[in-house]
């Protein structure tokens, strides 16, 4: 996560919509599960910017305020939520800094501090520095629903899904309270934590984030506003496309670590109960 130098409060693309053409990449073992090499890195690509390379192996753990090198502590917030996180050290830090045009850090997730939990999820399940969930899941019809009200059609990246579903009639992501998958053999359970406020990043073109419409979130308003779907938690006037999920195996922080659950294309879904 990007966080400013002296508050450590989270930067999101709402704010630096030129997050959107950063490129992050990691090697084939961390997709696999697998062990990976002492010299594995996640690599950051941006345009005008020299590849940042973050070892993925962590650093051992300092102080919190300590000298500001790699594994030292740093309190993070994120909107309501503040927490402890792990700072990935100097060059970094210049890389965002550089980036983004304001003093910035890179940190990662402390699995060893106490757990981060989301506000309406089931006790105990982890969500790092995700603000609502750990899973967003978007629907292909109902992103082809929304494009038939549309002016002109937007591709799902607007909308940033975790993964893309194929098959469910256009919003049923919004209504299943568990369901299943299934890769090489191991069923995974995933658990409705809410349905997906959305924030103005639809609206960035993530090709070219050099300006801001109304749209979706004009049209959204007019049939998946939360008073239109009569949703409790909602101030009415927010717009919901997608919806969070959490996963079963994440309730035990310390077998996340060991275990990396896998999700692949073409995986069949099992609607356990709605």
């Amino acid at each position: 996560m990007v966080v400013s130098a002296d508050k450590g409060r989270v930067f999101a693309q709402a704010r630096f919509p030129k997050f959107a053409l950063v490129q992050p990449s990691l090697p084939a073992a961390a997709f696999k599960g697998e062990e990976l090499d002492n010299d594995a890195v996640l690599e950051v690509k941006a345009p005008g910017m020299a590849p940042l390379k973050v070892p993925l192996k962590r650093a051992r753990v300092g102080l919190k305020g300590s000298s500001g090198g790699r594994g030292s502590g740093v309190d993070v917030t994120v909107w309501t939520w503040s927490g402890h996180g792990i700072d990935e050290g100097p060059e970094a830090a210049a890389w965002w800094s550089s980036y983004l045009g304001l003093p910035a850090r890179f940190v990662r997730f402390d699995a060893d501090s106490a757990d981060r939990q989301v506000e309406y999820a089931p006790a105990g399940y982890v969500t790092g520095f995700s603000n609502t969930g750990q899973f967003m899941f978007a629907s292909e019809a109902s992103l082809t629903d929304l494009n038939k009200r549309l002016p002109s059609p937007l591709s799902m990246n607007r909308f940033r899904p975790s993964i893309t579903l194929r098959g469910p009639r256009a919003f049923e992501e919004d209504k299943w309270k568990t369901f299943s998958t299934m890769h090489s053999g191991k069923t995974l359970v995933f658990t409705f934590v809410e349905q997906c406020a959305r924030c103005k990043v639809p609206t960035i073109n993530q090709e070219n984030p050099t300006g801001v419409g109304e749209e979706p979130l004009k049209t959204l308003a007019t049939f998946r506003s939360g008073e239109v779907l009569g949703l409790k938690r909602s101030n009415g006037k927010k717009v919901y496309f997608g919806a969070y999920y959490v996963c079963d195996l994440t309730r035990d922080l310390k077998r996340t670590t060991k275990f990396l659950p896998r999700l692949g294309v073409g995986d069949k879904l099992t609607i356990i109960s709605k």
